[in-house]
């Protein structure tokens, strides 16, 4: 049976930092991952953007190492070196050969403790930054996917793109970026999660060594409570792009709640293979769009169900009609055996061979961990596989039921 947990060892180091490891020998690997607790709904408006510029700006340089030194290095094991910042977090990998795991912690713990953000990087890479939200503004379906949560959304944390507005990053001074780092870089809010091929006591002294000057304040404001329209919005957009792309939501609710794992495997009934629901009615039979999928978006807060779909902008209306029909169809029509079978089978294994690498089960710990739902992680694929009819069916009227709302962007 799959146990994601087998292996896993936490720790809290004297400084409040917590620690997982998951010590493998299969193979001469290592991935070293940082998830910090602070992302978009953390910023106060005038800061928005603020979490993914200090993502930036922690690459361009430490204390004790410049920026070409640290790519440089990794790039030479054959490693990767990257981050990403979502509305609740910030997460930062090593994945590299392990004999430079040592090396790994080291540099991990220089990006998250000792950061220069240096002004002159900063001058450098702020039009960097505005560039990215330009070719954002530019991709049709990061349109559509960031109108769907201001048409979800009332409160303007959980609406508002992650990398902020030209006006809020343009006004960024280094002493604002630093301030926000030292704000939030500390060890309460830090995860340092490892897997791979290493000695957990090793390990453990490594980053006991490298993070102890972390800062240990834990002083900052709780993040706004999640606010939602009393009427879902319907927002669309034109732009110069060959065919229309919408998304479609329902406010859905917490990570921790035990409604989860059943609207994640209703995404994969709905939206994964040709014999789902959504792709075989709109796509195979009445050949109204190119494309159509569904997925559970979770976090901390409530999140979104969300239906996407790519097509003939002639074709929107009967799109969106159709959508509408096939969830509410689930009242009518509950999925039958077949259908939960095969949205299990599909879970199952796409989770079995996720999990094959280092990094997706550090990601996959961290994403977990971080909140402290690392229960929830140990029964996950039991509670799916688990799931009855009328199971799926309370959930469904719960959840799938109520009005749309809809974002479009269309040439």
């Amino acid at each position: 049976m799959f146990q994601p947990l087998h292996g896993v060892k936490t720790h809290r180091l004297p400084n409040g930092l917590r620690v997982l490891l998951r010590e493998d020998h299969s193979w001469p690997f290592v991935s070293v991952q940082s998830w910090v607790s602070v992302g978009s709904i953390h910023e106060a408006e005038s800061e928005a953007g603020l979490a993914h510029v200090l993502e930036h700006m922690v690459f361009k340089g430490t204390r004790r190492h410049k920026a070409a030194e640290i790519s440089r290095w990794v790039e030479a094991q054959g490693g990767a070196l990257n981050a990403e910042t979502s509305k609740e977090y910030t997460h930062y990998y090593i994945d590299l050969p392990s004999a430079g795991a040592a090396r790994a912690v080291h540099l991990m713990a220089e990006l998250l403790c000792r950061a220069l953000i240096d002004p002159a990087e900063w001058r450098r890479e702020c039009p960097v930054i505005l560039e990215e939200m330009k070719r954002r503004h530019d991709d049709a379906e990061t349109m559509a996917w960031e109108l769907l949560q201001k048409a979800v959304y009332s409160d303007t944390a959980h609406a508002r793109p992650v990398i902020g507005t030209p006006e809020t990053v343009s006004s960024f001074s280094p002493e604002t970026v630093l301030r926000f780092y030292k704000t939030h870089y500390t060890t309460p809010n830090t995860l340092v999660v490892v897997s791979g091929d290493f000695q957990s006591r090793e390990m453990l002294r490594w980053i006991a060594r490298e993070f102890k000057l972390m800062p240990r304040q834990t002083s900052r404001d709780n993040p706004p409570k999640t606010e939602f329209h009393p009427e879902p919005l319907r927002i669309r957009l034109q732009k110069p792009v060959q065919q229309a792309y919408a998304v479609f939501g329902l406010p859905t609710p917490p990570a921790a709640h035990p409604d989860q794992e059943a609207l994640d495997l209703l995404a994969i009934l709905l939206g994964d293979g040709r014999n789902a629901r959504l792709v075989h009615q709109l796509r195979e039979e009445k050949k109204i769009v190119w494309s159509v999928g569904a997925s559970n978006i979770t976090q901390e807060g409530p999140g979104i169900f969300a239906v996407f779909a790519e097509f003939d902008a002639k074709n929107g209306h009967k799109v969106a009609a159709a959508v509408r029909a096939v969830l509410r169809g689930l009242k009518s029509n509950p999925p039958t055996e077949n259908e939960i079978r095969r949205a299990k089978n599909m879970m199952q294994t796409s989770w079995l061979q996720g999990y094959e690498t280092f990094h997706n089960q550090a990601a996959t710990l961290g994403a977990y961990a971080l909140e402290n739902h690392l229960h929830r992680l140990r029964r996950y694929l039991p509670h799916i596989i688990s799931l009855r009819r009328t199971d799926l069916r309370k959930v469904i009227d719960r959840y799938l039921l109520g009005a749309l709302a809809c974002a479009v962007v269309e040439p």
